[in-house]
């Protein structure tokens, strides 16, 4: 039922979307007040320094912006890569074929929930023409799951399950691809984890990115997204680290950890604030 709810409303002109969104981010943020008390603690502890009255302004400009993606994602299964390429520019391909040898070895993208982090992919792949194979967890939902894999991988995309990313890594070694992973998910219990402050917190990041950076020696770059305005976006490539087997797993992410921190202080309304990112407790040596 989930997944022919999310076909119909694909089927839907991307101005009645929008319309849609504007209604559901009212309803959200004053009405059902969707995760309210989640968005505002960690709000109010990612930003102590800032008022009420800003970070208020900041979680309403979030729902327009979650509501938005929303109906965007869902609005991915009826564009073309010429429609990506028209709404997310692209900064850093330069690098991406330096890091690359022009694209001839694999490369790791790490990144986070801040703007449209799906349009970003086929964006990617829409402007330099390398394969986009992106790393994702099993969705709650079956439907959500499978509208979600067919529409990332609508271009010849692989999506790839996590818990089978080192297999399928080792088995197409030599095959020339961006391995993107949206690398700010909270980890779970069996994940290997590393932690650092961030946002003004303690925060736990899995280091599994990192440790496939080692295996397989692939440069890793940062990917961000930034919303230029209404359906459209920029999109930078950055590099995170050229030689992962000079650096250590923990310094690998705590570079990627700095970098996504400054992508949402520069933009915090973008980011999945929604998200119940600080669940677990640091251990008791964390300074």
């Amino acid at each position: 039922m989930t997944y022919w709810l999310y076909r119909t409303l694909a089927l839907l002109p991307l101005p009645i979307k929008y319309g849609l969104s504007s209604l559901a981010a009212l309803l959200l943020g004053t009405v059902f007040r969707y995760r309210a008390r989640v968005v505002a603690d960690n709000l109010h502890n990612a930003f102590p320094e800032q008022d009420i009255e800003w970070r208020k302004a900041v979680a309403q400009r979030f729902y327009r912006q979650f509501t938005d993606v929303t109906m965007e994602i869902l609005h991915s299964s009826r564009m073309s890569l010429d429609d990506f390429a028209k709404r997310v520019t692209v900064s850093g391909v330069d690098e991406l074929d330096r890091l690359s040898e022009n694209r001839t070895r694999s490369v790791i993208v790490l990144t986070i929930h801040q703007g449209n982090w799906e349009w970003m992919m086929h964006a990617a792949n829409a402007h330099t023409g390398m394969a986009i194979d992106p790393v994702y967890r099993r969705l709650h939902s079956p439907g959500a799951d499978r509208f979600a894999y067919e529409a990332r991988s609508q271009f010849g995309g692989q999506p790839i399950l996590m818990e089978k990313v080192a297999r399928n890594v080792l088995k197409h070694r030599r095959r020339s691809r961006a391995l993107v992973l949206v690398a700010d998910q909270s980890p779970g219990q069996r994940d290997n984890v590393y932690w650092t402050r961030w946002l003004n917190q303690p925060t736990a990041f899995f280091t599994g990115p990192a440790t496939i950076a080692q295996l397989t020696q692939f440069p890793v770059m940062f990917a961000r997204c930034r919303r230029e305005s209404r359906g459209h976006y920029h999109l930078q490539l950055m590099p995170i680290t050229e030689a992962p087997g000079q650096a250590t797993p923990e310094e690998i992410i705590e570079a990627y950890a700095r970098v996504a921190e400054e992508s949402i202080r520069e933009e915090p309304e973008s980011f999945l604030w929604s998200n119940r990112r600080w669940k677990h407790r640091p251990p008791d040596d964390f300074t």
